[in-house]
This record gives structure tokens, C-alpha cells and sequence, in this order.
């Protein structure tokens, strides 16, 4: 898909972005409050882009959206692309980067379970997956493949897209870390259903754009990641056209500029962000983007151990 098609595409969830600014200005600035939203908003977004599968669900006072269907958790679909699918070692060592900035450490916190009243109902995971749409009853879908008795199906009849409102979810936190705890395949679950929402649309989004390498891949999923897939001043889709008008495309000088032009690009971004309720939490991680600066003059093909350092942090990802 070329690259100002693949802007337009994602630029199309400007009722995200406006659900997004109305659910800010109620939130404490905490750092796992804003992760978690910018999680919720990033896949909202970056779903329009992933292709595949996909099931019609609404329910009241929702919009009608398009989620993939749920898929048993050793076939997860991945957006028809002509982009090489990264290995499974090289998407383990570019999710533990993010997790290093996002979770402080290389392994991911699937037991997180919270309700950060957003009007989103439960937030799980670094993945930030959210109740109150379907894609926590996907990641359950995916789990009871492997686990047909578990205890998180009783949920599924209060979940999207059963039950839209009005839901019964006592016991849920606690049952989602116990199975959590039990067994290894809802982690799984939940990396697939990241993978359809995150990961594949970053690769699409590097490749529309000329960006191949492991470091180029890891540094568009953490921008999705953080900044979403909309339209907005901050998102994804805008820094491509910025870079791309500050250095034209890779072509046009090298892989390794047009790279770090985005990368100045996103920390502009981060310290200066359109979002005012935001801005001092976009700040204060801009940092990461030092890293990955590092990551892309050091070790650009991510070959272990990698050292991720800023100021911040100084972790080894194997």
C-alpha cells in the first residue's frame, strides 16, 4: 500500500480521536492511566489498516465497528502485505523493547487488570485490551481454544458483543489473574490479538515507506504503539508525512536517515504534543525515543544482547 494511501487509511477514526479527548480531560495524569488509553486509542485506530477476517458488531449507543473475527491462537492472520513477516525471535525481541519503556522490563504484565473509570470497563494487559468493546471476548475466544473449561467464559455473555452495557463483571479481575497464572496459553491469546492490532500494521505502515530493517520495524511498532493510528497532530500517520516531507522517502537519501528523521520528528511529537490534558506525560517519555535513536546508530539489525538505555532505563533484552 503506498505511503499517503496508508496515511489516509488510518486517518479515518477522527470519532476515536474525539472519544479519545473527551475521556482525557477525566484522567489523572498517571503514567500507567496514560499508557492505557494511548493503548485503547492506538487500536482503535490501527485496526482499519490491519486486513484479514472481519466480523460487523454493535450494540447501543456504538458506533458500528469492524473487528477481526476470532481466530484459534495458532493461526492469527496477519495483514495481507508484501512486507516479510518479521521471525518469531525478532517480534519477541521487538515487543521486549516497548515493554522495557511501557511495563519497565523486557517480559510483558498480562495479569494487569484495571478499571480506570474511562468508560472503557476493564483494561488488561500492556496491550491496554478494554471490555467494554470485543476484544477482550476475542483474546477469551482465542484461550478457550486451548482451554475449553475455563472460568472466563461464564464473561463472555457480558461482554461485547453479547452485552454492551449494563454488565456484570464481579469476580473478573480476579479470575483473569488466576487463568493468568494457570496457563501459559492466555498470554499467548493476548499477543495474537496484539499482533492483529499492532504488529502487522506497523510492518505495512514500515514497508509502505520503504522501512525493512529490525530496528525501522521495532521503531514504527512503538510509535503505533504509543502515538495510534489516527489523523491527529500526534499520531503515527502525521509523523510519517512530517519525516516524509522533512527527508523525503528512504530513496531519497538512506533507510538509516529517513530513520532518524522520524525519530526527531516523534521526539518533537513527544515534547511539544497537539494534546494540551497530555502534554507533560507525553514529555516526560520522550526518552524513549533516545533509545531507539541509539538502538538505530548501534545495533540496527537487534542482534542480542540488546542494551536499551536512555536516561531512564538500562535494560539487556536477550
Amino acid at each position: 500500500m503506498p505511503a499517503l494511501i496508508w496515511i489516509t487509511h488510518l486517518g479515518l477514526m477522527d470519532q476515536a480521536r474525539t472519544d479519545l479527548e473527551a475521556v482525557e480531560g477525566d484522567m489523572t495524569n498517571t503514567r500507567r492511566e496514560f499508557l492505557s488509553l494511548a493503548g485503547r486509542y492506538c487500536a482503535s485506530s490501527a485496526l482499519i489498516a490491519a486486513a484479514g477476517p472481519l466480523a460487523h458488531a454493535a450494540g447501543p449507543g456504538h458506533e458500528t465497528v469492524d473487528k477481526p473475527l476470532p481466530l484459534p491462537s495458532e493461526g492469527m492472520p496477519m495483514p495481507q502485505t508484501s512486507a516479510s513477516k518479521p521471525d518469531a525471535n525478532l517480534v519477541r525481541r521487538i515487543k521486549a523493547i516497548s515493554n522495557v519503556f511501557e511495563v519497565g522490563g523486557t517480559e510483558p504484565d498480562y495479569a494487569y487488570v484495571e478499571n480506570l473509570g474511562d468508560g472503557r470497563g476493564y483494561t488488561v494487559t500492556q496491550y491496554g485490551f478494554c471490555t467494554y468493546n470485543s476484544e477482550v471476548s476475542q483474546v477469551i475466544d482465542r484461550y478457550a481454544a486451548h482451554v475449553p473449561q475455563t472460568p472466563l467464559k461464564r464473561f463472555l455473555a457480558q461482554l461485547p458483543p453479547v452485552k454492551w452495557t449494563d454488565q456484570d463483571l464481579r469476580g473478573f479481575a480476579a479470575a483473569w489473574r488466576r487463568e493468568i497464572k494457570a496457563s501459559k496459553f492466555l498470554g499467548q491469546a493476548c499477543d495474537e490479538e496484539a499482533d492483529i492490532l499492532y504488529l502487522g500494521p506497523a510492518v505495512e505502515a514500515a514497508v509502505a515507506v520503504g522501512v525493512r530493517s529490525p530496528v525501522g520495524i521495532s521503531i514504527f511498532y512503538d510509535t503505533l504503539l504509543q502515538h495510534g493510528g489516527s489523523g491527529d497532530p500526534d499520531s503515527l500517520p502525521t509523523i510519517i508525512k512530517r519525516t516524509l516531507e522533512e527527508n523525503g522517502d528512504v530513496d531519497s537519501s538512506s533507510e538509516a536517515e529517513f530513520l532518524r528523521t522520524f525519530l526527531a520528528v516523534r521526539h518533537s511529537v513527544l515534547e511539544h504534543s497537539h494534546n494540551q490534558e497530555t502534554r507533560d506525560v507525553w514529555r516526560a517519555s520522550a526518552r524513549r525515543v533516545d533509545a531507539l535513536r541509539k538502538l538505530l546508530d548501534g545495533n540496527p539489525d537487534l542482534v542480542p544482547p540488546i542494551k536499551v538505555t536512555n536516561a531512564d532505563v538500562d535494560v539487556t533484552v536477550l
